[in-house]
């Protein structure tokens, strides 16, 4: 099936027709309900379609509220990668449910956590994670996701990923294939690495095989979503401070025809596999790849203030929820968290200018008045020592 073509003829993923028709063209979590999640007890909310304001005192739940939507849009958390650690303090377990809503077609998701495992519902029932995510798209812009800036590769490979499973359903199923045949590489390499025994070369390059034929398709699908993400960054919306983006493969692989990618990545793991018995592990492939960001010219991380930091950051989910939308014809649901620490109130106030009436909102803030300012006709709810419920629509107060 031919991809679709944003309108820079840029295609988005191979398969992205796939899912224009199954999807509709809005989303939004109508009511989302905690059991046993971090510090809240028990709890249910229902929520506006537009913005969402969450305030109270610091660590009385705004963030855990937060990270509960990441949950049931894509399966894990956004603060740790031990799901028991959100299991409220005593107990043997947590639930997290929403009911969310696409053209008046409402989806019941659930997660469930104990402390030996985690499983995922659609309509009460289990399923895997590649029937879970995308059911819930969401973008979240919070203080742990600048690593996509100041850490290392891994993180950035993590933000792409996550952003083109909603936009190329099939890289979910190309990444758990490269991931399974990475690790069986990864035990022969050690095995004959601790036994100091004779290699079976014909083990290893079947292995490889496997690599070659995902990896090239992960690489190319990676770096064609990096050239959408870079034709729809802002032009002016944050000040006259030009991002660029560049992927970089640490095989040097240059995106192109899939026989000739193939080719030179069999080449490569040739080259390397003497090292890599070595040190017991493959150096080379797209687990290894890195996205570098530059500002005006200059690497972001090491010469960018974290205003800049921040602002760029910012405008790279913007070019994620713009190409989003050119696939699926609407945004994802956008999160901020401590939204006046992020940002200054006339960048926010552009960016949520640019989203009013488009797409759902959720805001997390110490100082109620301060959201007030940058965003006309929120609802605002409270969040009190783990419970949450809708606010006056009068009266703001300085939580400070």
């Amino acid at each position: 099936m031919p991809c679709r073509r944003g309108r820079y003829g840029v295609s988005l993923c191979r398969d992205a027709n796939e899912i224009l028709e199954a999807w509709p063209s809005s989303v939004r979590l109508s009511t989302l309900r905690l059991f046993n999640f971090r510090n809240f007890t028990r709890a249910e909310v229902s929520f506006s379609p537009g913005s969402n304001m969450l305030f109270g005192r610091n660590a009385q739940g705004k963030t855990n509220v937060l990270e509960a939507i990441y949950i049931l849009a894509y399966g894990k958390s956004f603060r740790t990668v031990v799901a028991r650690d959100c299991i409220q303090h005593g107990e043997k377990l947590c639930g997290v449910e929403g009911v969310v809503e696409k053209q008046s077609v409402e989806r019941d998701l659930g997660v469930a956590i104990s402390s030996r495992e985690k499983k995922l519902m659609l309509h009460r029932k289990s399923v895997g994670w590649a029937e879970f995510v995308g059911n819930l798209h969401v973008a979240a812009f919070t203080s742990e996701h600048l690593g996509v800036i100041r850490g290392g590769p891994g993180e950035r490979r993590a933000f792409l990923d996550r952003a083109m499973v909603t936009v190329c359903p099939g890289h979910i199923a190309r990444l758990a294939a490269y991931t399974r045949a990475l690790r069986q590489r990864n035990k022969l390499l050690s095995f004959y690495q601790r036994q100091d025994r004779r290699v079976d070369d014909s083990l290893i390059e079947a292995w490889e095989e496997k690599l070659i034929v995902e990896g090239t398709q992960i690489l190319r699908d990676r770096a064609r979503y990096v050239e959408a993400l870079k034709g729809r960054l802002p032009d002016k919306l944050f000040g006259d401070d030009t991002l660029t983006l560049q992927y970089i493969s640490n095989a040097a692989l240059e995106p192109g025809d899939g026989e000739e990618i193939e080719w030179e990545f069999r080449e490569r793991l040739s080259e390397k596999r003497t090292a890599d018995l070595r040190s017991g592990f493959t150096s080379v492939g797209p687990h290894r790849d890195d996205l570098k960001l530059f500002l005006n010219g200059k690497p972001l991380a090491e010469f960018g203030s974290a205003g800049e930091q921040r602002s760029s950051l910012l405008s790279l989910y913007f070019a994620q929820m713009e190409a989003h939308k050119e696939v699926h014809g609407f945004y994802p649901v956008f999160m901020v968290d401590d939204v006046e620490a992020e940002l200054d109130s006339e960048r926010m106030k552009r960016f949520l200018g640019h989203l009013a009436q488009r797409t759902q909102v959720f805001l997390t803030t110490a100082r109620e008045t301060s959201v007030a300012e940058i965003a006309a006709g929120v609802r605002r709810y409270e969040v009190r020592s783990g419970t949450i419920a809708p606010a006056p629509a009068e009266g703001d107060a300085d939580l400070d």
